[in-house]
């Protein structure tokens, strides 16, 4: 459970950080039932549903629910999709925490996003 409906947890390690907004697809794979509302929680790896965002920015993001998947960045910050698709912060550039990341992904998908993601830096721990 995400226990909240704010922003959630702090992914970012540190401040400098850079990232795009993008629309999440309100069907999106990953979603957690939260006191009667479907949450992407902060963290998640999103990626392009039809390739990367940066080639075709008009396209929808979803979880990167495999290794294979097409992954963009990380969520910033929990965000409801029950009434529908949401615009998004995703960050594509910086030094995240790793540790916070686990709950929101398959491990599969973190190793696979070290090496795909390689303008994000990922630590373990504060």
């Amino acid at each position: 459970m995400l226990k909240t409906f704010g922003p959630g947890r702090m992914i970012l390690h540190n401040a400098p950080y850079e990232a795009i907004s993008v629309t999440v697809d309100k069907d999106t794979p990953g979603v957690i039932e939260d006191a009667g509302r479907k949450m992407l929680p902060a963290g998640t790896i999103l990626g392009g549903a039809d390739g990367t965002i940066f080639d075709k920015r008009d396209q929808k993001v979803k979880k990167a629910m495999q290794a294979t998947d097409t992954m963009d960045g990380v969520l910033l910050s929990n965000t409801d999709v029950t009434d529908g698709d949401q615009v998004v912060s995703l960050v594509y550039r910086g030094t995240v925490r790793l540790d916070l990341l686990g709950d929101a992904n398959e491990k599969a998908v973190l190793d696979e996003a070290k090496k795909k993601l390689p303008h994000l830096v990922f630590v373990k721990g504060v």
